[in-house]
C-alpha cells in the first residue's frame, strides 16, 4: 500500500468514533461535524459501515462537558433541538453534502 493510501485511510479513521451502547456493544459512527447551538456543542454523525454507501439517517449527540473526567456525549431526542442542529449542519456543510428537502 502506497503511503498516500495510507495517510488517506488515517485521515478518514480519525472521523470515527466508537461509542459503547447500552448492551456494552461497541458502535462506530462518523463524526461529519460539531455545531453550536444556545451555547452548548452538538456533534453530528452518521452510524459508520464501510460497505453503505448511501446515508439514511444522522444521530445527534450533546457533549455534555465533566469538570472532572472525559467529556461524555448524550443522544438528542428533543425533536425541535434536533431540528436546529440539524438546519445549522445543513447551512454549514451545504457545499459539501447533497442534502435531500
Amino acid at each position: 500500500m502506497s503511503d498516500e493510501n495510507k495517510d488517506v485511510m488515517q485521515e478518514e479513521n480519525q472521523n470515527i468514533l466508537e461509542l459503547v451502547d447500552e448492551d456494552g456493544n461497541t458502535v462506530p459512527f462518523e463524526h461529519l461535524d460539531t455545531v453550536q447551538i444556545d451555547g452548548e456543542d452538538y456533534i453530528v454523525c452518521i452510524p459508520y459501515n464501510e460497505e453503505e454507501e448511501e446515508v439514511t439517517e444522522i444521530v445527534l449527540f450533546k457533549i455534555d462537558k465533566a469538570a472532572e473526567s472525559e467529556d461524555c456525549l448524550s443522544q438528542v431526542v428533543d425533536e425541535n433541538l434536533a431540528e436546529r442542529i440539524y438546519q445549522e449542519f445543513k447551512k454549514r456543510n451545504a457545499d459539501q453534502f447533497d442534502f435531500e428537502n
